[in-house]
């Protein structure tokens, strides 16, 4: 029998060399893996059903909250979730770049190991159960059980089409761009509160309104730091009206058109305006931004759109949610515009009152066109202006909404805030443009420029 040559020996002998040494470094399962290496499957070709699931536990837990969250504070808290998301998942996405590329001072995010296979969906489920209980305020032990049921049910799933190394990998990556998001959101300077603020003193300054005469919130928050470089000096434009007393004038039509709808609400107008106030307790209300997620959530899936697709739509839109409202804000507290119940109660009739309660901060701009408006815009541009389904209140047991368009349903919005008679219809209108160019930077961000 012919004995093997030399230089094929030798090519057995640092085969089995290799072997070991493989062995020695990397388990069973991490071993068949290096052997037998597969490329991980691309986010776009995922599903994203672990998204989307994520999202409804999230508003499923926060339904029962009591007190209700702070809806100020939950939109930003919302806003660094959808960012954390794009990026656990950003390295699955062909030509994909880093949000901290685009947002202002927004540090480098841990990066993936070279040449290993990752499951996104399990990068995202990781992520996602991490920022939930970092960034869901008021979370109860049994929240937190629920938050590891999910996520372990999604791992259990993962597992049957992928091995535990991946799995493993995939986790450990979820989890550490999770917690540089949080490091990063303690960081922004985000305050709703307003000791030391002083109310101003002049015939058109907003004072507080009945019934509860609520202390002023958010007068700092226009000092938090924005997603965009451009949102730290952003502010509406002037008021479009003169302020005047004079029943001739242009104002006061504005705040007797709020008056003389309210004295004459209709059942559909009330239910609209009840639709839109997003509050009132425990059964009453959604607790924002739950509204905005419904909506989104629900394009996202009627458009069946995969796992690399949700994820850039969710932080865009959360980008929307944290900045509109700075925006908003800063230009509230700039223009100090006293609400409709004031003026009407003042020159009008002092019995008046609105249907809803004003909130606790100046009229002008809108607050809730502040976060809708933006997302509504991104969603225009990301879908075209379609046909929406407003199924945000079936917890309650209430027929969806049908829209012909996104716009007809932010149209809508706005209105709602006169019917309530918390806001001037002239408000709504700057609002509603205000929205749009913000949602129009944010959907210009080019995340996949290759």
């Amino acid at each position: 029998m012919k004995l093997p040559s030399v230089n094929s020996r030798r090519k057995v002998v640092h085969l089995f060399v290799l072997l070991i040494s493989a062995m020695l470094f990397y388990s069973c399962d991490e071993l068949y893996e290096e052997l037998v290496r597969k490329p991980s499957k691309p986010a776009q070709e995922e599903s994203a059903t672990v998204v989307y699931d994520w999202y409804k536990l999230a508003g499923r837990i926060e339904l029962r909250r009591t007190p209700q969250p702070v809806i100020i504070l939950n939109n930003r808290n919302f806003g660094y979730i959808g960012v954390g998301l794009y990026e656990a998942v950003r390295p699955g996405i062909k030509g994909a770049v880093s949000l901290s590329t685009k947002l202002y001072q927004m540090p480098a995010m841990p990066a993936p190991e070279l040449a290993r296979e990752y499951l996104w969906g399990a990068s995202a489920n990781a992520a996602l159960a991490s920022m939930c209980k970092q960034l869901l305020v008021g979370l109860t032990d049994a929240d937190k059980a629920r938050i590891d049921s999910l996520e372990n049910a999604y791992n259990n799933r993962f597992r049957l089409s992928a091995s535990d190394a991946v799995i493993t990998r995939s986790q450990a990556y979820g989890r550490a761009i999770a917690a540089s998001i949080y490091n990063w959101s303690t960081t922004d300077n985000f305050n709703l509160g307003s000791q030391g603020y002083m109310l101003p003193a002049f015939p058109s300054s907003w004072v507080l309104t009945p019934p509860a005469f609520a202390a002023p919130v958010g007068s700092f928050l226009q000092n938090s730091r924005p997603f965009l470089a451009s949102n730290l000096t952003a502010t509406a434009p002037p008021l479009p009206i003169a302020y005047s007393e004079d029943p001739a004038s242009q104002f006061y039509q504005e705040a007797k058109a709020v008056y003389d709808i309210g004295k004459a609400l209709t059942p559909e107008q009330r239910a609209t305006a009840n639709w839109w106030a997003d509050a009132g307790g425990v059964g009453v209300g959604v607790p924002a931004p739950y509204h905005n997620i419904s909506l989104i959530t629900g394009l996202l899936e009627s458009n069946n759109a995969k796992l690399g697709r949700a994820v850039e739509v969710y932080a865009k839109t959360g980008i929307a949610m944290k900045d509109g409202p700075i925006n908003t804000f800063r230009a509230k507290y700039q223009y100090n515009l006293l609400r409709p119940v004031t003026y009407i109660q003042r020159h009008i009739d002092p019995t008046w009152q609105s249907y809803l309660p004003s909130p606790p901060y100046p009229e002008y701009p809108s607050g809730l066109i502040g976060h809708l408006g933006p997302v509504t815009q991104v969603l225009i541009r990301e879908f075209g202006d379609i046909p929406v389904t407003d199924n945000a209140y079936a917890w309650r047991g209430l027929a969806p909404r049908q829209y012909a368009s996104i716009s007809a349903l932010r149209e809508e919005a706005s209105f709602s805030r006169v019917y309530a008679g918390i806001h001037y219809p002239f408000t709504q209108i700057i609002s509603v443009e205000m929205g749009k160019e913000l949602g129009n930077n944010i959907a210009n961000l080019d995340l996949t420029p290759n």
